[in-house]
């Protein structure tokens, strides 16, 4: 059931990121959707970063009686809040900085949508490690509500979207959802803690760095594209690949509900020595997003020319050939999603860091080769010669797995 909770939110998120980017793409200028492309890419950046410091832990705190948690939770909340501060006053001086000189990705939006984007990932993190599927779904629920309807009025009134609109309504749809919800679940524990009070709990972020090693690294690999692109061929061309990714993009909620569902689980069975079920469990956890990824990217690669036509007014000719790189860019993350969770899952973080970061190199060579003498497509070719080197090296690593669990079995009295 939990699993089908979480699927649902991972639509509705899925949805939430679709309606803006619909609306941008049909409705706006190739270029001003460029811009808000650039800082989505930005915002998830900032986002795994997010994820080192507080929510990867904020994940794994053991269920038990909220008395126990409450103050590692207001501890990761404080922390938060201090990320989110440095991180909003950094994007301002960048578009500042954009804006004098000159540069087409300055937006004064971005400085409500990054806060409110990794707000809204806080949030959902906090109702996920209280185990309260439901609570992240409404919360979800809500953010795209207030999206959708805030849309639908700019579009009744004829409004043609600029960069800043897109921001703006999407900063203020995530960032007010999750506010009401961060208050409705931290209650009177909402202010941040003193350094002394926050003293006893610091030994939570000491794996930090290989994690975010590995995060960072992971993001290099996926989003490289957008900054390449945005640097070399423009905003008009990370424009045509935002609109041809984002038809591929549900074939995500799969792996990621997946994810939300079955890392706590994989962690027990591990802690447990379950290592057969365990096993067995990581495989359906393969084969199903890896199906789901497969049967979606067709359908949208068979149908192509008649979404583009409903979705985008007819733009984005000739782009079939961009849906078949983005659905085998799909189908390489769907397994490294699953097979990513067997070392968190163990606490292999460096291990895992080694192998983002083999990825993110491949992705840098194979993203020069691209710039210097591909058009701009093949930059989703360069995101999956990184995909390519993580699952190799992850392969490695998990057979080497088995058969050392193998062998405890065995031997085993």
């Amino acid at each position: 059931m939990r699993f089908l909770i979480s699927f649902l939110e991972q639509g509705m998120g899925a949805l939430l990121t679709f309606a803006v980017n619909i609306w941008m793409a049909r409705d706006g200028r190739p270029e001003s959707y460029g811009v808000y492309a650039f800082w989505l890419a930005v915002a998830w950046m900032a986002g795994t970063a997010q994820s080192t410091l507080v929510t990867s832990h904020l994940m794994s705190l053991p269920h038990v009686v909220p008395e126990q948690r409450r103050e590692p939770e207001q501890f990761f909340l404080t922390i938060q809040m201090l990320f989110i501060a440095g991180l909003t006053l950094l994007t301002a001086l960048i578009s500042q900085g954009m804006a004098y000189t000159g540069n087409i990705f300055s937006a004064n939006g971005a400085v409500l949508f990054i806060p409110g984007f990794l707000l809204f990932q806080y949030a959902r993190a906090l109702a996920f490690s209280r185990q309260k599927t439901a609570t992240a779904a409404c919360l979800t629920g809500c953010a795209l509500a207030l999206s959708i309807g805030m849309i639908w009025l700019c579009h009744a009134s004829g409004h043609v979207p600029s960069s800043n609109d897109g921001l703006l309504i999407s900063g203020l749809a995530y960032g007010g959802s999750a506010l009401a919800f961060v208050i409705g679940l931290m209650k009177a524990h909402c202010l941040p803690l003193g350094w002394r009070a926050m003293k006893p709990y610091t030994h939570y972020l000491h794996s930090s760095g290989w994690i975010l090693l590995g995060a960072g690294s992971s993001e290099l690999t996926n989003r490289l594209f957008s900054f390449a692109t945005a640097w070399h061929y423009g905003a008009a061309g990370l424009a045509v690949l935002t609109a041809t990714q984002i038809t591929i993009r549900p074939a995500w909620m799969i792996s990621a509900a997946w994810t939300s569902t079955a890392l706590p689980r994989l962690a027990h069975m591990w802690a447990e020595n379950r290592h057969r079920q365990f096993w067995k469990f990581l495989l359906a956890g393969t084969l199903l997003p890896l199906g789901g990824s497969l049967v979606w990217s067709g359908l949208v690669l068979v149908n192509w020319d008649f979404i583009r036509k409903i979705l985008y007014h007819g733009r984005y000719a000739d782009t079939a050939g961009l849906i078949l790189m983005w659905g085998g860019n799909v189908l390489l993350g769907s397994i490294l999603s699953a097979w990513s969770c067997v070392l968190l899952a163990t606490k292999r973080f460096r291990m895992l860091a080694w192998t983002d970061l083999a990825g993110a190199l491949t992705t840098c060579i194979a993203m020069a080769i691209v710039i210097e003498f591909l058009p701009y497509p093949f930059v989703i070719a360069g995101t999956m010669a990184g995909q390519a080197m993580q699952a190799v090296v992850l392969g490695v690593v998990l057979y080497g797995m088995i058969r050392a669990t193998g062998r405890s079995r065995s031997t085993a009295p």
